[in-house]
């Protein structure tokens, strides 16, 4: 009887514990019209991760690299198939701070403020050219440095 009690003890601590080790925060969800900027700045910083993909829809995946240097930079570069998708339409880009520019197949946010906010909107054809998609692809950005984001689809 009391190897059982003890079993039971010792089980309902260690599940107590486990349960407390694997509770996270709460975190901003939900779409991203709900989102604010004064939300997303009042964040605790120290928990806070460097970047949040906030919408992602019809983008097969993305990669977002940091390069630590001067000054608050954000360069977007399309692709399909492995090359660079030149065949897109009615391209959009939404941002809270800094200055646009396209460089070639690459577009560019330069001279930004933190934390910044970005929405790459346009129509891209599928790999098989039969069905034109709208792309929607929303990002916060909250450490300073130089961002490289490829998006694919």
């Amino acid at each position: 009887m009391g190897k059982k009690l003890f079993f039971i003890v010792v089980l309902v601590l260690a599940f107590s514990f486990y349960t407390n080790q694997s509770e996270s925060k709460a975190t901003i969800t939900g779409n991203s019209s709900a989102i604010a900027v004064g939300e997303i700045s009042r964040m605790d910083h120290k928990n806070k991760p460097p970047y949040r993909i906030v919408n992602s829809r019809y983008v097969s995946r993305s990669d977002v690299k940091h390069t630590f240097s001067q000054g608050n930079n954000v360069r977007i570069r399309i692709k399909q198939n492995g090359t660079d998708n030149t065949d897109i339409e009615d391209f959009y880009m939404g941002y809270d701070s800094g200055i646009q520019y396209r460089m070639g197949n690459v577009y560019g946010i330069e001279n930004s403020s933190l934390p910044l906010y970005v929405k790459v909107t346009y129509k891209s054809w599928n790999s098989f050219h039969a069905v034109q998609v709208d792309v929607n692809y929303e990002l916060v950005i909250f450490s300073p440095g130089t961002w490289d984001v490829t998006i694919c689809n």
